[in-house]
């Protein structure tokens, strides 16, 4: 072969590889971008339909949905305080197409006692939050408690019952440490549902009842709230005015109560970081957007509940309840759920 061959055949070679980059190159410039969300999205609630999470999420929902463009589409997984509901969330795919709706008070202590297959971080990220619900004690209007002083004077001389609806729950573990703090005997009885563990209070069937503060404000006038577990008490006008336990006791306590959050697959957020960063940036605007506080209203909550926390700020929360559920692990461990 001679060299006007050779180089015939190398120039050939060369300009083959050269249109195959060229048209590669092309084919990446002209992919379609990520549409991201391009179907519906679901949301799977790790508690039962008609509770005050499945009323923010829709109050929520609503707004996001014409952030993103697309419907939100519920199931709910109740059972194990939680963990059925997470176990189904950690099986679909991490595609930002299944987000999960959690409460970070009360599964927090899920996953810290129940040592479920997930954990918090690792597998599972909360990325904002909705709102903020201090955990309470109430009465019904006719009980012979009018304060959460004289509850825990009657509590000192034999057991006052006080109903919830289970036992690993943070407006629980209130109660417990309260107990602990004064002396007072509570026999806490676990009821399962929100609505038994209202009636049980409204009837007189117990002493008392704890509860998020938001879980009972459509009762009106039927109860007076004794105690509200935080460290200032942000809505005294919707709870009587409510003493913390600062106030009422000069206790130093953990605030306890629920933040309803939002939370995705760790894994989704290294494989999609524009997706994510979509889901985090358009939901901060929802929470920016005043038509959020008229769907609480229309969905039966209070909009003076809407709380807004970052990934940072919601791992911070999470991480703090952590340390609390290990500091009293000896009292959340005494009970089980009926």
């Amino acid at each position: 072969m001679n060299k006007n061959v050779k180089r015939s055949i190398l120039l050939l070679v060369i300009t083959l590889v050269f249109s195959t980059m060229i048209s590669g190159c092309a084919k990446s410039a002209n992919a379609p971008a990520d549409n991201f969300p391009e179907r519906n999205i679901d949301i799977v609630i790790p508690t039962a339909e008609g509770g005050a999470m499945d009323r923010a999420v829709r109050a929520a929902t609503n707004v996001w949905s014409k952030k993103l463009g697309v419907n939100f589409q519920t199931s709910f997984y109740d059972g194990a305080s939680g963990e059925v509901g997470y176990t189904f969330f950690m099986k679909k795919p991490a595609d930002g197409y299944t987000l999960l709706a959690g409460n970070i008070g009360p599964e927090v202590m899920m996953v810290a006692l129940q040592k479920p297959d997930f954990k918090f971080g690792e597998d599972y990220t909360y990325f904002a939050t909705m709102d903020a619900d201090p955990a309470v004690i109430w009465v019904q209007k006719d009980s012979p408690f009018k304060t959460i002083q004289d509850l825990v004077e009657e509590a000192k001389k034999r057991p006052v019952t006080i109903a919830t609806s289970r036992y690993p729950h943070p407006s629980t573990l209130a109660v417990l440490i309260l107990a602990k703090e004064t002396g007072a005997q509570f026999n806490i009885i676990p009821y399962g549902w929100g609505s038994k563990t209202r009636t049980a209070g409204l009837t007189g069937e117990v002493d008392a009842v704890t509860s998020h503060l938001s879980s009972s404000l459509d009762l009106g006038s039927e109860l007076r709230f004794l105690i509200l577990f935080d460290q200032e008490n942000n809505w005294k006008d919707i709870s009587n005015n409510a003493p913390t336990p600062k106030e009422a006791f000069n206790l130093d306590m953990p605030s306890l109560g629920a933040n309803r959050a939002w939370a995705v697959k760790t894994e989704f957020i290294e494989k999609y970081p524009e997706r994510y960063k979509k889901l985090v940036e358009t939901f901060k605007s929802v929470m920016e957007d005043s038509q959020v506080q008229e769907e609480f209203k229309i969905a039966g909550m209070d909009p003076s509940f809407l709380q807004y926390l970052d990934s940072e700020q919601s791992a911070k929360l999470a991480e703090d309840t952590f340390r609390v559920v290990e500091e009293y692990r000896d009292l959340l461990e005494q009970g089980k759920d009926k």
